[in-house]
């Protein structure tokens, strides 16, 4: 699934527009949309590397996160789960619905409200390419639950997957929501960080997992097979 990692990592690291493109065709190209349990590496660029282990049974992923680097260069502020198009896409914690939109770069998106945790820091998660959106702004969700399928919508998707964020306050209070200035005060996070049985341990929806870590404890975003 991931042999074309090394030329995937040369092109993601070049600027342009149309590098960016090419760079998205060539990782379209090296995965397995029926994959389970594989984990892409760390991009050779990261300052911090996670050791994930994936449950067996979980849609892979193909892409990890890359924050943006010292020099500003763009970076990969998610992780990616590469399956078919109409898988379903779960609420990866209790919250309620903060926005459900469609836009061009990253088609239909959802993002969730939950809260202020523990550390005081306001938390929310991002699902982007969804095919299709079943919740709408304002409604609470449930762990778990379902909120749409897994798709290739906007123009930054060459293959189908879904882009999840963590997104969290910079530090507490830090947040300034005015209008579509919603994220102001607020950074993507490493998603693997914040996983309910522990750091790099993802565990799927249906299965109960540890205590959890920080003020985020997340399960897996897309459903995961039998």
């Amino acid at each position: 699934m991931f042999q074309c990692s090394d030329r995937r990592r040369r092109a993601a690291r070049t600027r342009g527009a149309l590098t960016l493109a090419l760079a998205a065709a060539t990782l379209a190209a090296c995965v397995n949309l029926n994959d389970y349990g594989k984990v892409a590496p760390y991009h050779r660029d990261s300052r911090t590397e996670i050791a994930v282990v994936l449950p067996a049974n979980a849609p892979s992923i193909s892409n990890q996160f890359l924050a943006v680097s010292q020099e500003g260069e763009k970076g990969h502020l998610g992780i990616d789960v590469a399956a078919p198009v109409g898988t379903p896409v779960l609420a990866a914690a209790a919250g309620r619905v903060y926005l459900s939109y469609h836009e061009p770069m990253y088609g239909n998106r959802i993002i969730i409200d939950h809260g202020t945790g523990p550390d005081g820091r306001v938390s929310f998660t991002v699902y982007k390419h969804l095919d299709a959106r079943q919740v709408q702004a304002g409604a609470p969700v449930a762990r778990g639950q379902q909120i749409g399928t897994l798709g290739q919508t906007g123009l930054l998707s060459s293959y189908p997957h879904l882009h999840f964020e963590v997104m969290r306050e910079k530090a507490p209070g830090r947040r300034f929501a005015k209008g579509s200035n919603w994220w102001q005060g607020m950074m993507q996070e490493d998603p693997n960080l914040f996983w309910a049985a522990g750091p790099g341990r993802p565990s799927c929806a249906g299965d109960t997992p540890a205590a959890g870590q920080g003020g985020l404890p997340i399960t897996y975003p897309v459903v995961c097979g039998k």
